[in-house]
């Protein structure tokens, strides 16, 4: 099934293209190098179906779950069709209290296993609900992740991963602040709105007759304008504005002015705006001047205005703003990728040793765990033989113990007998009907 959906997705994919229609190189996913580390001694040895087995009765039984476990399971899929399972196992980790104990691995392997064989909008849900499933993208996977994005056109998808980094709010790597502002862009230029805003508004039109319910409390409404904006194109403004206002190359000036006016915080575009006017080193690029006359609506066309007279005045800078993003991924990509390549290499063999260390701290514990429970088990049938062999110097003591317990046993019967009792001789109150 999973095969068929990865296909269907692939097909959509137009095959004329320019030149260059994507920007990683294959270096950078580190191939051999991932491999190497899922082909390791303590990863090949897994039987899939039967670990989740074990790790699913064990949770059934028990409602525990061992983090490491999950990150063996997450690395060593090799095959689609385990993928519900480690989705599965992932939200199970989740709510347990094993879920801070997460290891970085198993981030890692759960995006690059749902990019290798499973659907993209899947993966994509799984990191839009972090409450449910925990998993974040480190650089590398958000890179590569964007990359295919990209090279897919799917550009809503990749402002969707764009909008996941602005909300961690972590703009280190350069490639990855690159990539995203290349998607966004590109979303914002071709996006094309629904036309199904008059019907929802006809729809409020009507009237729905009101069901009122009793509740124990009501929720103040709060919207923290960050974690709560569910409009993509909001995100995507704020993403660009978010991401371009950490760099102070001309691009990314271009850029955050697109991004304010994507998210209507026209106070900000406007400042912005006044500032940059005065900088003589700003060159505007055509395409922003054409979409703030593009976006000018009645609650933005003051401010909107008075930024098109300001950058009027401004330089027009040379080239399309697409192609000035391009050479800014283009450069990130030739500055950081040995780096990142390098990095990548270190990391699955920490990753690797880590697991090791994990692996046999469990085995220890798990060991040590039934050693006690067998010490506990011999004590008990050494107190019981005891209580055996002494039974008649202890007589009297164990005859006490026995009428404590009756006693005890006799006050609950008689509890749950008056408790009985009052239900049945409970008769409702009548209730008349209202008179007019």
């Amino acid at each position: 099934m999973f095969r068929s959906l990865r296909n269907k997705f692939l097909i959509k994919i137009p095959l004329i293209n320019t030149p260059k229609n994507t920007f990683l190189t294959n270096e950078y996913k580190c191939a051999n190098a991932w491999n190497s580390q899922v082909n390791s001694t303590v990863l090949a040895k897994v039987n899939l179906g039967d670990f989740y087995t074990s790790l699913d009765q064990n949770y059934s039984s028990k409602g525990t779950i061992s983090a490491i476990d999950v990150d063996i399971f997450a690395n060593a899929v090799r095959d689609g069709v385990y993928l519900e399972e480690l989705k599965d196992l992932l939200h199970k980790l989740r709510l347990s209290g094993e879920t801070g104990n997460t290891l970085e691995s198993t981030h890692h392997a759960t995006v690059r296993n749902f990019m290798e064989f499973g659907n993209i909008q899947e993966l994509v849900d799984i990191l839009k609900h972090p409450l449910n499933y925990g998993i974040f993208l480190d650089y590398y996977t958000a890179n590569l992740l964007l990359d295919k994005l990209i090279k897919s056109q799917d550009y809503e998808m990749a402002t969707n991963v764009a909008a996941l980094i602005m909300l961690q709010e972590d703009y280190t790597n350069e490639i990855t602040s690159s990539l995203c502002q290349y998607a966004c862009y590109k979303f914002i230029i071709e996006h094309k709105p629904d036309n199904q805003e008059q019907p929802k508004e006809a729809e409020k039109n009507k009237k729905v007759e009101e069901v009122k319910i009793r509740i124990k409390f009501l929720r103040n409404p709060y919207f923290d304008d960050h974690f709560d904006i569910k409009d993509i194109k909001l995100l995507s403004g704020k993403t660009l504005a978010c991401i371009s206002k950490c760099f102070s190359d001309n691009v990314s000036n271009n850029l955050q002015i697109l991004g304010w006016l994507f998210y209507k915080k026209y106070d900000q575009l406007s400042t912005l705006v006044d500032k940059l006017s005065q900088n003589n080193s700003f060159k505007v690029h055509k395409e922003v001047i054409d979409l703030l006359k593009l976006m000018a609506s009645e609650e933005s066309k003051e401010c909107v205005d008075k930024c098109i007279n300001l950058l009027s005045n401004v330089k027009v800078a040379e080239g399309s703003i697409e192609e000035s993003i391009k050479n800014l991924v283009e450069n990130a990509i030739n500055k950081s990728q040995s780096k990142d390549i390098s990095m990548q290499e270190k990391m699955f063999k920490d990753w690797e040793a880590m697991r090791e260390q994990k692996l046999q701290e469990q085995i220890a514990r798990l060991d040590r765990i039934k050693r006690v429970q067998a010490i506990e088990e011999k004590q008990n049938l050494l107190q019981k033989e005891e209580q055996k062999l002494w039974f008649f110097e202890n007589e009297e003591k164990i005859d006490l113990q026995i009428e404590e317990k009756e006693q005890m046993e006799d006050k609950s019967q008689i509890k749950s007998k008056t408790q009985d009792k009052s239900d049945v001789d409970y008769i409702p109150p009548e209730i008349l009907p209202r008179r007019r």
